[in-house]
């Protein structure tokens, strides 16, 4: 059964757009260097794979070398990793990014005003958009024995404008 389609929404636009002001956590922050800005419409033409998580979330911890891997599988294609990090106190996310080193984006959302725009209620939650900016598939929660199946959906948006 495939997922119903959703658009984003303008909600969603602005409130990723006004993600790219906050800061992310990075290590290159502990050099004082602040890391670029994100903004999803930077992505058009893009395969996305957004992913909602935060430090205290075992599961998170199997997904992000996955994400990661995925960004080495995929990255030369259209395709890109984003990830929203909902802890409210940043020290707590460093910690875990120090140890995950992400070689994907990461946002800040303290007070949760994107995860909310996407109604989050499992961690992680993640959702794959294609190329024309349609949510396609969600994934609550993450399940190492899934992969295969999150990896033909990318596959999948990938090959629908080739």
């Amino acid at each position: 059964m495939r997922p119903t389609r959703f658009t984003l929404g303008a909600t969603a636009a602005a409130l990723l757009a006004f993600a790219s002001a906050l800061p992310s956590p990075s290590p290159a922050q502990a050099a004082g260097v602040r890391p670029p800005a994100l903004d999803l419409s930077a992505y058009k033409g893009k395969v996305v794979y957004l992913d909602f998580w935060a430090s205290w979330c075992v599961p998170c911890q199997a997904s992000f070398p996955y994400m990661r891997e995925l960004t080495l599988r995929f990255g030369k294609q259209h395709f890109a990793v984003v990830a929203v990090d909902l802890d409210r106190d940043q020290s707590h996310s460093q910690a875990f990014l120090d140890r995950f080193r992400p070689n994907f984006p990461v946002v800040f959302d303290p007070k949760g005003k994107i995860a909310k725009a996407y109604r989050i209620k499992d961690m992680p939650t993640s959702f794959l958009i294609d190329q024309s900016g349609h949510v396609r598939f969600t994934h609550q929660g993450f399940f190492p024995e899934r992969e295969e199946t999150y990896n033909q959906q990318i596959t999948e948006l990938l090959d629908e404008n080739n």
